[in-house]
């Protein structure tokens, strides 16, 4: 067990946001290379992140959909039983390079068009390698798209949304790489 994870996941103010992030959320404990946890699992205190990293936690994975009971998840279950269960989602961009400097690059360009559409609610989180996570919550979604709840709309409405995404920054992303790096050195990688 790591001193330091032990230490990290101790602090009151870290269980605190864990907790809030996790509220109506599935959970996915890691377990450094062991994998991870049972499923569905929900983090309902905030002294569960501790004993959960006392029992060799590293990491915890939350859900983008958010759930009336996270807990009656099971593997099998069909589009109308996830529907019936599901309160919402959010909306995560999953920033993923071998190349620090890009991901920055990329999530500046992301978090820029997200507020050109006066979006001004949303997160961004450092995944801990070399990229990002940029997370648009629920209530930024209108309650209704062509006349459907919008919560009905998953996993679709949020593939819409990241490509329309990617089409809007491609090619501002490309004018920025292309000032820190030629063609050429980008092609050896």
């Amino acid at each position: 067990m790591d001193d330091q994870i032990l230490k990290f996941y101790g602090r009151k103010e870290i269980q605190k946001e864990i907790l809030e992030a996790a509220k109506n959320r599935e959970i996915a404990v890691k377990y450094s290379d062991k994998g991870y946890g049972k499923r569905p699992d929900v983090i309902l205190y905030e002294n569960d992140v501790y004993e959960l990293a006392k029992q060799g936690a590293t990491s915890f994975h939350i859900s983008e959909e958010r759930w009336k009971d996270a807990l009656q998840l099971k593997s099998g279950m069909t589009r109308r039983e996830l529907d019936n269960l599901r309160d919402g989602f959010d909306v995560v961009i999953d920033i993923d390079t071998n190349f620090l400097e890009y991901s920055k690059i990329c999530a500046d360009i992301i978090v820029k068009a997200i507020q050109f559409y006066n979006i001004n609610s949303f997160g961004v989180k450092f995944s801990g390698r070399s990229g990002f996570h940029i997370a648009i919550p629920y209530e930024a979604l209108p309650d209704n798209i062509n006349g459907k709840e919008t919560k009905l709309l998953f996993p679709e409405c949020s593939r819409i949304i990241v490509d329309y995404i990617k089409a809007f920054v491609k090619n501002k992303l490309i004018e920025e790489i292309l000032k820190i790096s030629t063609i050429e050195e980008i092609s050896k990688v």
